[in-house]
C-alpha cells in the first residue's frame, strides 16, 4: 500500500513533472539514502547530519520552480521575487520551505534508521525498473538529465528523495501496520468495519434542478415513482437493474459498488436508514430526506475499501494523532543548526545562491569492495 505521508514526500518531485509537461511513475535502483559528497561548505545541520551548500540550493531551486509555476497560475511572472513588497515576502517563504525539505527528508531518514528498518529486495528491484521505464518514458538518459538539472536536482538527490518517500512507508508500517508500535493492523480494520457502512441506492428526488422542492402535481408523481421502483425492490426484482431504471443520484454513476461512509459524511436520514440495515438486506420502507426518497440495500464492507484516505483518519481516530502530525513531531524535536554560510532570507543572497558560480557539485564516491560485499551480506 502506497502511503499519504510517502506520496507527500515523493510529490515535491511529481509536482515538478507536471511542471516540465510529463507523467511518470517514479522509482530508485538500490533503494537507499546516500550522503552526499560535497566539497561546498556546510549550510546547516539536522541532528548533526550536515546539509551542504548544493544539497540547500537544489531545495531552494526546487521549491522557487514550484512557486513560479503557482504564480504564472494567478497571471505572475517570476519579477515578483525582486518587488520590493512582496519579494521579501516570497524570499521568506521560499527559504523556509527549503529549510522545512531539509529538516522533513533527514528526519525521516533518522527515524528510519532509529528504528532499524530495512526495504526488502523485491521493492529495490522493482524501484530499479520504474526508474527505467521513468527514463525510457521521458526519451533517454539524457533528458531524463536535463529534467532533473531543471528542478536543482541531480541523479543522487533524486534516488533520495524517493527513498524518503519509500522510508515514510516503511515507518508507518512500524507505527501502525501488523506489529505495530502505536496501533496495529487489526485494530484499524476493526475501527473500520465499526464506524464504516457501505449502501447502494435509488433516489427519487423531491426538489427541482435548483434544488427547489417540488409541489403540486410534480411532487405526487415523484413519490408515486419512489413507490412504484419500491414495490418492485420488494418483489425481488434485481436492484442493479431497478437502480439503472429509477435512481436520480448521478453519484451511483461513480460508485457502483456503493458508497462508503461513516457518520457524518451523509445525510443522517440515510446515514441511519444504512445503519438499520444488515448487510444483505434492502429497506422495506421508502427512507425520505431533503433530497427525497431512498431505497436502500446495505452492501458489506471489503478489505479494498480501507483506502489510504479512510485508513489515516482511522488512525488518528485511534492514536489521536496523524501520521503527518507523527511527522511534525518528530520535526520540532531535532536540533537544527544553522551556519554563518546560511546568510540572509534577502533577495540578494537568494541570487548569489543559485547563481552558477557558486555550484560545486561532486559525485559520490564509489563504494569500497569491502563496503558493497557487506551490502550484498545484508540483503
Amino acid at each position: 500500500m502506497i502511503k499519504t505521508f510517502g506520496k507527500r514526500i515523493a510529490a515535491m518531485v511529481v509536482a515538478s513533472a507536471v511542471v516540465a509537461g510529463v507523467t511518470v511513475t517514479y522509482g530508485i535502483p538500490n533503494i537507499k539514502y546516500k550522503e552526499i559528497k560535497s566539497s561546498e561548505p556546510v549550510v546547516m545541520t539536522v541532528n548533526g547530519d550536515e546539509i551542504h551548500m548544493d544539497e540547500f540550493r537544489a531545495y531552494l531551486k526546487y521549491n522557487k520552480s514550484y512557486m513560479e509555476n503557482m504564480l504564472s497560475y494567478y497571471g505572475m511572472d517570476d519579477t515578483i521575487w525582486s518587488d520590493p513588497t512582496m519579494g521579501e515576502m516570497m524570499v521568506g517563504q521560499l527559504f523556509e520551505s527549503a529549510n522545512q525539505q531539509a529538516i522533513e527528508i533527514h528526519t525521516v531518514k533518522q527515524e528510519f534508521e532509529k528504528l532499524g528498518l530495512k526495504l526488502s529486495r523485491e521493492e529495490r528491484e522493482q524501484a530499479q525498473q520504474e526508474k527505467m521505464d521513468t527514463i525510457e518514458q521521458m526519451g533517454g538518459q539524457e533528458l531524463f538529465e536535463q529534467w532533473l538539472q531543471s528542478i536543482g536536482y541531480n541523479d543522487t538527490m533524486y534516488d533520495n528523495t524517493i527513498a524518503i518517500s519509500k522510508y515514510a512507508n516503511a515507518i508507518q508500517d512500524a507505527y501502525y501496520g501488523d506489529n505495530g508500535t502505536k496501533t496495529n493492523t487489526q485494530a484499524i480494520v476493526d475501527k473500520f468495519n465499526e464506524t464504516y457502512l457501505c449502501a447502494k441506492h435509488i433516489l427519487v428526488q423531491s426538489i427541482d434542478g435548483s434544488g427547489n422542492p417540488l409541489t403540486g402535481d410534480a411532487l405526487a408523481a415523484a413519490q408515486s415513482k419512489a413507490q412504484e421502483a419500491l414495490e418492485k425492490v420488494k418483489a425481488g426484482e434485481d436492484f442493479d437493474t431497478l437502480i439503472a431504471q429509477y435512481n436520480e443520484d448521478p453519484g451511483m454513476e461513480m460508485y457502483p459498488e456503493g458508497y462508503v461512509f461513516t457518520e457524518g459524511e451523509m445525510v443522517d436520514e440515510f446515514y441511519q436508514g444504512t445503519k438499520a440495515l444488515e448487510p444483505g438486506q434492502t429497506s422495506t420502507e421508502l427512507v425520505e430526506s431533503g433530497y427525497g426518497w431512498h431505497i436502500i440495500q446495505r452492501e458489506p464492507l471489503t478489505a479494498e475499501q480501507l483506502n489510504d484516505t479512510i485508513r489515516e483518519q482511522l488512525v488518528q481516530e485511534i492514536t489521536g494523532q496523524s501520521f503527518v502530525d507523527e511527522i511534525q513531531n518528530l520535526m520540532s524535536e531535532v536540533d537544527v543548526q544553522y551556519t554563518d554560510t546560511y546568510g540572509e532570507k534577502t533577495y540578494d543572497n537568494l541570487m548569489q545562491i543559485l547563481g552558477d558560480s557558486t555550484t560545486e557539485n561532486t559525485e559520490d564516491a564509489a563504494p569500497s569492495e569491502d563496503a558493497a560485499q557487506q551490502e550484498q551480506a545484508a540483503e
